[in-house]
């Protein structure tokens, strides 16, 4: 693989792992605000079902407990998909791009990696992970307002947007699908289950539209009106619909903006996608089919991401539509501190977390 194609596949799963961190936080976040004051733990095996990790999880750990899964989630490093190695692995891909991203980039995703690598174990307790998550989280929104400001808007930047964008669809239909089955398991037991209030905003919270949602919608939280919202309100940046949309615009600019080939299989899996929503939109009985609906969305989202790797990730791209700065030395940039330096090198050996390993682990299942 020449060297701008692997540029392309170090951008976009850049976007995905950052996105990754910043989501996996947000929901141990709610849990654990969910969870505080109740004389009985709530049930964290749903966490479990969310990424498919039940299997190795049970492996590894004689109880499902709050202590077990926070562990097994933050920093467990045998978890491919735990927040230190997504950190790790976006750290190892920044690396590979020092000279594409701003010395602020690359030494904020230092300082993110390193704040969860030398988390104490008094910080994954109940009592401190709310603030532990909160700061991680932070972290990876400084993340993004530094990409923002800084990363060139060129070819490397929409593959950049892509990763993040579909990692954001693929979390919101994992969240959807599991939260729903878990709500209708309760129902079917006897419990409140669909119409339990705090589940749905338990839900919302847990990918950032619960103020969104409340602009939009008064009264009472209704099942349907809080799953449409995240499917297909246009104007929630982490609904599934927006994310599609501005997949599909990144995938245009790239042609239209940045002289890349676009071919015609990548388009025609975005339109298939956006036909499916818009049927689903107009559907009135969306609520009973909605496993089914998700189900399809996942599986959409991952082909879409193969078709990301055959037609840009194992072909040369055209250089004139990366901009690389050719002042730094790309075996030992200025900004790097030696400390630094040993230690990355180190942690890319070690790490068995490579891109498409992840990606076939935590994007398929």
């Amino acid at each position: 693989m020449n060297l701008l194609a692997r540029q392309a596949e170090s951008l976009f799963w850049l976007g995905r792992y950052i996105e990754r961190t910043a989501g996996l936080t947000r929901i141990l976040l709610v849990q654990t605000a969910f969870d505080r004051g109740r004389a009985q733990e709530t049930d964290w095996e749903w966490l479990l079902a969310l990424y498919d990790e039940g299997e190795d999880f049970r492996e590894r750990y004689e109880e499902t407990n709050s202590k077990s899964v926070i562990h097994y989630f933050v920093n467990d490093r045998e978890h491919p998909g735990s927040v230190l190695r997504c950190l790790e692995a976006a750290r190892a891909n920044a690396r590979s791009l020092r000279a594409m991203i701003s010395t602020d980039f690359w030494m904020q995703t230092n300082r993110v990696y390193r704040r969860v690598k030398e988390l104490p174990e008094a910080a994954l307790r109940e009592s401190r992970l709310a603030s532990t998550c909160e700061a991680i989280q932070i972290d990876c929104y400084a993340l993004y307002g530094i990409s923002n400001s800084t990363l060139y808007r060129d070819a490397g930047w929409r593959f950049f947007t892509l990763g993040k964008e579909i990692e954001r669809a693929d979390q919101m239909s994992r969240l959807l699908d599991v939260r729903f089955a878990q709500m209708q398991t309760g129902a079917a037991e006897g419990g409140a289950g669909l119409g339990d209030f705090t589940h749905w905003s338990m839900l919302l919270r847990a990918c950032g539209g619960h103020h969104a949602y409340r602009r939009l919608v008064s009264g009472p939280l209704q099942p349907e009106n809080v799953a449409r919202f995240l499917i297909f309100e246009q104007s929630f940046a982490r609904s599934i619909s927006h994310c599609i949309g501005e997949t599909e615009q990144s995938v245009l600019e790239l042609r239209t903006v940045c002289d890349v080939p676009t071919p015609t299989k990548l388009l025609k899996r975005l339109s298939d996608i956006k036909d499916m929503i818009h049927l689903a939109q107009g559907d009135p009985g969306l609520i009973p089919r909605l496993h089914s609906f998700n189900d399809a969305i996942q599986n959409h989202l991952i082909e879409l991401t193969n078709d990301l790797d055959t037609c840009y990730f194992e072909i040369d791209i055209d250089p004139a539509a990366v901009t690389v700065d050719t002042t730094a030395d790309p075996e030992e940039p200025e900004w790097i501190e030696p400390a630094d330096d040993e230690d990355s090198v180190k942690d890319q050996t070690e790490s068995s977390l490579g891109n498409k390993s992840q990606s076939q682990s935590q994007v398929s299942s």
